[in-house]
């Protein structure tokens, strides 16, 4: 499996990231496309920190924008495909609501500070680019570094992480560590690229067979050489990693027949999972706890839904949990004439799942007039032996 490693022990800025994926191999052309459709210019060369070679990049531009709607406009208009553009916005408006709470405003209205610079957006739109010109299956990253000491910020002289970083990671639940030098190494939107991006973050380095190895040199001068490292290489085909939130709310006057036709819309509108869990409630009026597990994109949608189809006044909404999940295929077997699709889970090259689906077996079985236990048992015997693996 194709991984990208960030190894942020030096912290990360927007423009260490670009300059470390370019040097890992992304495509340049697609990379400074993306930078000047955005208004800016890109200006690359190689640096030496102590023996050490690296592409230090630079954003060449003295504009800025106003507001979080003329951001998008921006990168809605520029060369980004559709999973990169994607990319782009996710980390536009992680910037955006860690303005919106550090100075308790609506995100519309969110002062970006570093932001409001163009130069932060070219370095957004250039690593979306970039990342997507690599090909991966998996991003990953070590706990960054955030540096110490005080930083100037335009709240005034406050300690490092600066409050738009550490709104970032505390509301991604990034781990991280201070030190080691007493400066700001984790910018917000080196901060932001790592939240929209990652994968997982690990405690330490993972198995990985490295094929290249990418520097990317910050501008500034900290006592050590300042650079970000990244890694590209292959992984054990184990289980995958994916970024969903959880989504709960506890009801205490909803029907069984209202939850029923809840769970079947939310997951019609996107949900990966619904569980409703009976409860005591104050008072001790019995009531649900109904819990909904979705990906990010789809929280704020599915939010809604589920405060108006309830009449629940608020959710709480659990952000950037790191699932695990086995490979899933699907494939299709014939039982009497019939053709039944299978879903096949496995983590590697081990079968642990074969699971004809059910609503295709229970109208064969009222077609033929036959237990639906049977036509299940028949097609999963031949789901098994698609998968390679006889059933006991």
């Amino acid at each position: 499996m194709r991984a990208l490693l960030f190894d942020p022990y030096c912290g990360a800025s927007g423009d260490m990231i670009l300059g470390a994926l370019m040097d890992l191999g992304a495509d340049r052309e697609s990379v400074r496309s993306a930078v000047e459709s955005v208004g800016c210019g890109l200006e690359v060369k190689e640096s030496r920190f102590d023996h050490i070679r690296a592409l230090r990049v630079k954003v060449l531009s003295d504009k800025s924008f106003r507001s979080l709607g003329e951001a998008r406009d921006i990168l809605r208009a520029s060369t980004l495909s559709s999973q990169a553009l994607e990319r782009a916005l996710r980390i536009l408006e992680i910037m955006a609501s860690a303005e919106s709470r550090v100075h308790g405003v609506d995100k519309e209205d969110a002062r970006f500070h570093e932001m409001g610079s163009m130069d932060a957006l070219a370095d957004i739109a250039g690593s979306s680019a970039a990342m997507e010109s690599l090909s991966l299956d998996r991003i990953l990253s070590t706990a960054p570094s955030v540096g110490g000491g005080i930083t100037d910020t335009s709240h005034g002289m406050l300690p490092v992480p600066a409050p738009a970083t550490l709104e970032i990671l505390r509301s991604h639940r990034i781990p991280w560590r201070g030190g080691p030098v007493p400066h700001e190494l984790l910018t917000p939107t080196g901060a932001a690229i790592l939240a929209a991006s990652v994968d997982v973050f690990l405690e330490h380095h993972p198995e990985i067979v490295a094929e290249r190895v990418g520097y990317g040199a910050g501008s500034r001068e900290i006592g050590m050489p300042n650079l970000l490292r990244a890694i590209l290489g292959e992984i054990p085909h184990q289980m995958r990693h994916d970024r969903v939130v959880q989504i709960e709310t506890n009801v205490d006057d909803v029907t069984g027949e209202i939850l029923g036709s809840l769970i079947d819309r939310l997951m019609k509108e996107g949900a990966l999972d619904v569980t409703v869990v009976p409860a005591v409630m104050k008072k001790g009026r019995s009531g649900s706890v109904i819990s909904i597990i979705s990906r990010e994109d789809d929280a704020r949608k599915l939010s809604a839904v589920l405060m108006r189809e309830t009449g629940s006044l608020g959710v709480r909404v659990f952000p950037a949990l790191h699932r695990l999940i086995a490979e899933r295929r699907t494939e299709s077997v014939e039982v009497m004439g019939r053709s039944v699709p299978v879903k096949i889970g496995s983590i590697g090259e081990e079968i642990i799942s074969v699971k004809p689906e059910h609503d295709i077996c229970r109208r064969i079985a009222e077609e033929l007039n036959i237990p639906v236990k049977d036509i299940i048992r028949i097609a999963s015997e031949k789901g098994w032996g698609i998968a390679g693996r006889k059933i006991d």
